[in-house]
């Protein structure tokens, strides 16, 4: 945990997928102090037609969610905004304002680890 879904719409190229996926981790690992080998980071491409931006179709999209246990200051929130902002505008050559970010806090007692434990009841 974390684990950063990225939503884009279709047309970026490989190398532009990659820049997304990896940036988005060493942004998490910088900015809140995750453990590399906690970090999950996911891609979805969204077809054509399948995004509406402000009323309009066919616009460049851009979206990252993260979910994470809950704890993390807001200066550590605002770091990650920032940061993931950062690498999406860079990765796709894309306006900084485009790009959303959102942070979803789980109760602790609502994230299950390895074995089936609560990350309560592992003592995070």
């Amino acid at each position: 945990m974390p684990y950063v879904t990225i939503t884009a719409t279709e047309g970026y190229s490989e190398e532009q997928k990659k820049r997304l996926l990896q940036g988005s981790s060493d942004a998490v690992v910088a900015s809140i102090g995750a453990p590399l080998s906690s970090v999950r980071v996911l891609l979805h491409t969204i077809p054509a037609g399948h995004y509406l931006n402000a009323g309009e179709f066919n616009t460049p999209g851009l979206m990252f969610v993260v979910d994470f246990i809950e704890g993390r200051s807001d200066a550590q929130k605002d770091a990650l905004i920032a940061a993931l902002s950062k690498v999406g505008a860079e990765a796709v050559n894309m306006p900084e304002s485009e790009v959303r970010v959102r942070l979803v806090d789980f109760p602790k007692s609502n994230m299950g680890m390895a074995g089936g434990v609560s990350a309560r009841a592992m003592g995070r």
